[in-house]
């Protein structure tokens, strides 16, 4: 057959006649396009028909199906054939006899069809999905722990961590803890619960994603899908889904809706027509990479200590140069460490519903030039005070740290080598659901804040005392008393005090890098 995929199995669905319009709109254009596909499609819907007419024969036709054995091997015996219209003594005998060989007639068709659809080459011995990475991942098949990178068709549960699945036609899936789901096919994903991606090229059109609530078939496109508490929400950053509303067996065509780029749907159990919501970029991992943004280029230009891009990988915070990398803490909670970053990729993800606890690096850069600067993104999820960004600072030790305040405001510190420690507060309380661009500046005269490439305040402020070993902290404090409630992402430290066209440059690429990963 033809790299197309595997649409057989709606063969019996067609004729039945219980094929949805979705369905049968992949598979007539399927049968325009691959003549293999059209031979086993006719193949099927002859041993149909036969079996349908053996069913339909009347008691008479049965009798003279058994009197029109081949005469010789070449033709049937015109006496039988009047005997059985006449009705001898002999008809509940023939009868009999051809009740019985048309029972092993049918019996042979059946096999023949259960065969040709259970073929081991091309059926369920054949993987649906191949797992690029994971990370941190603790899957189950059919209750089994998961082994090798081969995906069968079957039931599996995610219960910790993220997968990265390619189907058919070059599709990408990722999968977030927890989740669960079927892979019926390289063409289909039942999701019972769980957050689920994918991005779909235009030899992957097609590729259907089922939940309780509904059916999204994609056309070519990027989109999320998020099954939770008897509702199911489908989000499209690119191209465009039908949604099909319903359960499998409830669902009404005309119902049915186009979601096109930007936009969102949900569709709750119940309900009769799906309901229009905002778009949420930032909910969801579509991609486990770190792309070259220019964001990215232009912090390494302008010379750190260490950068901590965040990137999602199970060895932890991974640092440049690699030598002040560290490792990521974690607990008990919901969701794993990790998050969609500011751009794509990822983010620490920190307290509110996830396992992560904040990061800690053990041998961290050396502070010692008197200047300090930190770069970083931040993000709320849920309105917090007293929340530590990165901090250093611990036991009378240290010379810097970004936090929340008890109003929720941003506030600075650093601590000079006489000991005291300078703050420094915002002038609002940081938005939920929002990424703010913060830098912290102190050069030996003033300590800055900037959020989002402004000056938000300034104070004066002595030399920064020296730090060669201090434990740095990322999203919590020493006494793990300071959890935050959000993301982190794209920290960077200097040993120099950035100017404020330096600052103004980098929130500049970065919104623009923002508006073109949307």
């Amino acid at each position: 057959m033809s790299d197309s995929p595997d649409l057989r199995p709606l063969f019996v669905d067609y004729a039945l006649g219980v094929i949805s319009a979705a369905q049968l709109q992949a598979l007539e254009a399927a049968l325009r396009e691959d003549s293999d596909l059209r031979r086993d499609f006719i193949e099927y819907m002859n041993i149909d028909s036969a079996l349908g007419d053996m069913a339909a024969l009347s008691e008479a036709e049965l009798a003279e199906f058994e009197t029109t054995k081949p005469d010789n091997g070449s033709r049937a015996s015109d006496s039988g054939v009047s005997r059985a219209i006449a009705g001898t003594n002999d008809r509940p005998s023939q009868t009999y006899r051809a009740v019985a060989f048309l029972g092993a007639l049918a019996a042979t068709l059946l096999i023949a069809a259960f065969l040709w659809f259970t073929s081991p080459s091309e059926n369920e011995q054949a993987p649906v999905a191949t797992l690029v990475t994971d990370v941190d991942a603790v899957l189950l098949c059919d209750g089994q722990p998961c082994k090798g990178t081969e995906l069968q068709a079957g039931k599996y549960r995610l219960d910790r961590g993220l997968l990265h699945l390619q189907f058919d036609g070059g599709v990408m899936v990722y999968v977030e803890a927890p989740a669960r789901f079927d892979a019926i096919s390289d063409k289909r994903v039942m999701l019972h619960s769980g957050r689920l991606s994918a991005r779909v090229p235009p030899e992957g059109i097609g590729f259907t994603v089922e939940t309780p609530e509904a059916e999204v078939v994609d056309f070519g496109t990027e989109f999320s899908v998020d099954v939770e508490g008897g509702a199911s929400e489908v989000h499209v950053f690119e191209g465009l889904v039908r949604v099909h509303p319903g359960a499998s067996n409830q669902r009404d065509v005309s119902r049915s809706v186009e979601v096109q780029a930007s936009q969102a749907v949900r569709i709750t159990e119940g309900a009769a027509e799906p309901e229009d919501i905002s778009i949420e970029t930032d909910r969801f991992i579509r991609n486990f990479d770190e792309p070259k943004w220019n964001y990215a280029r232009l912090v390494r230009r302008s010379s750190p200590l260490a950068y901590y891009r965040m990137p999602i990988r199970d060895r932890g915070l991974v640092a440049e140069p690699p030598e002040y990398s560290g490792v990521v803490l974690t607990g008990d909670g919901k969701r794993p460490p990790h998050a969609r970053g500011v751009f794509v990729g990822g983010s620490l993800r920190v307290g509110a519903d996830c396992s992560g606890r904040g990061g800690r690096v053990d041998s961290p850069p050396p502070l010692s030039t008197g200047q300090f600067s930190l770069t970083v993104f931040v993000y709320l999820e849920v309105p917090a005070h007293s929340a530590m960004v990165a901090t250093n600072l611990h036991d009378g030790q240290g010379n810097f740290g970004l936090s929340l305040d008890d109003s929720g405001l941003l506030q600075a510190a650093v601590r000079s080598g006489n000991g005291d420690v300078s703050f420094i507060t915002g002038n609002s309380v940081l938005p939920q659901k929002t990424w703010r661009h913060v830098v912290v500046t102190a050069d030996g005269e003033q300590l800055r804040l900037y959020e989002d490439g402004e000056l938000v305040a300034s104070k004066p402020c002595a030399a920064v005392a020296a730090s060669d070993s201090d434990t740095l902290w990322f999203g919590t404090n020493g006494r793990a008393t300071q959890v935050w409630d959000g993301r982190i992402d794209d920290v960077a430290l200097f040993n120099r005090a950035l100017t404020s066209e330096d600052i103004a440059a980098l929130y500049r690429t970065a919104q623009e890098e923002i508006a073109r990963s949307q």
